[in-house]
């Protein structure tokens, strides 16, 4: 039985700004997002991890390191777990997507299993890229950090809780919040959701981020 912690990274300088990162905007952490990752590190203090996982982004990299510091672990890059591929939105503010492609951002909003990013992943090919990944890394039973993004949180999610992938914004998931699922041979559950109490008052206005 081992627990993974899957945590989306501090808040970006683009979250700030509302614009779509996916895997080439690669923007550091905010002021905010830099004491969101402080006290996500004095969050797992506490807690027994074994290894931890990080996207190859800055933005992800430079939170995890900041747990990594304090529990003298290696930050392993993992492109795994890197953002969707947006393409041709990366970079870009989420109202002029709305704009400018006003059919595949409702698609996304409302039917996110049929979107097809332009030039980019569709949702499905990130959800198969991400399950293969959690299939095997679930085997080696160890208590792991794993520090990532929200759409690819919100795949694990419905994933352990057996739902379709048009429910995934059904809930929230902020900038250094702590979700934990619990793996024992295949059986898989979700025992924390968007745990935030350590963050206090670094909580922002998740309305302005581009998802």
């Amino acid at each position: 039985m081992a627990k993974t912690y899957l945590v989306r990274h501090g808040e970006s300088v683009a979250n700030t700004k509302g614009i779509y990162q996916g895997q080439t905007f690669n923007t550091p952490l905010s002021d905010m997002g830099k004491l969101q990752a402080k006290a996500l590190a004095k969050y797992f203090g506490g807690v027994e991890i074994r290894k931890i996982l990080a996207s190859p982004l800055l933005r992800t990299k430079q939170t995890a390191q900041e747990v990594a510091d304090l529990k003298n672990i290696e930050v392993i890059d993992t492109l795994d777990v890197i953002e969707t591929n947006h393409s041709e939105w990366e970079g870009v503010n989420k109202k002029i997507i709305e704009e400018k492609w006003p059919d595949v951002y409702k698609t996304w909003m409302e039917t996110p299993a049929d979107a097809k990013f332009p030039k980019g992943e569709t949702f499905l090919e990130t959800q198969e890229r991400i399950i293969n990944w959690w299939e095997g890394m679930t085997k080696n039973e160890e208590n792991t950090l794993v520090v990532t993004h929200d759409n690819i949180i919100r795949i694990l999610v419905a994933h352990a809780l057996g739902l379709l992938l048009n429910n995934i914004w059904k809930f929230e998931l902020n900038p250094a919040a702590v979700t934990v699922i619990e793996t024992n041979g295949n059986n898989q559950r979700l025992i924390a959701l968007d745990e935030k109490k350590h963050l206090q008052n670094l909580l922002v206005d998740l309305k302005k981020h581009a998802f």
